[in-house]
């Protein structure tokens, strides 16, 4: 028959804080070393220095590019990576804005033809047509 031993509280306490340092210790360790060699080394001030001088640079640059093409007023809508990327995106935005224009400018629609030819075609008048081909021959 199995004996039935029974443990403090205490008892178990300790044997549980043994058995969790012995498993920090074999196997938390080893993967917390292993996940060292993984991190990202901390950028030095010069080099964050650096990188903020680059990022500004590259700012001045879109917006000497947007100003040259007419298009500064819109800066804050270019986010672009690279010069190819910026130049894509100017061709594209001016493509758009011509298109507005285009499309907002002055299109009549009831224009008629209030020449003295168009108006004896509609009224049928053929001798009133020839008249007035005949009359532009001889100015």
């Amino acid at each position: 028959m199995e004996e039935n031993q029974t443990f403090t509280q205490e008892q178990v306490n300790e044997l549980l804080q043994q058995e969790k340092a012995k498993w920090e210790s074999d196997v938390l360790s080893p993967l917390q070393k292993e996940l060292l060699q993984y991190k990202p080394a901390e950028k030095s001030d010069a080099e964050k220095a650096l990188e903020q001088k680059q990022a500004d640079l590259w700012q001045k640059e879109i917006n000497l590019t947007l100003k040259s093409e007419g298009l500064d007023a819109f800066a804050e809508f270019f986010i672009v990576n690279d010069t190819d990327e910026l130049t894509a995106k100017i061709n594209k935005f001016k493509e758009i804005i011509n298109n507005m224009k285009i499309d907002n400018s002055y299109k009549p629609n009831d224009h008629k033809s209030t020449d003295k030819y168009s108006q004896h075609e509609k009224s049928g008048n053929v001798v009133g047509m020839i008249e007035t081909k005949l009359a532009s021959l001889f100015k």
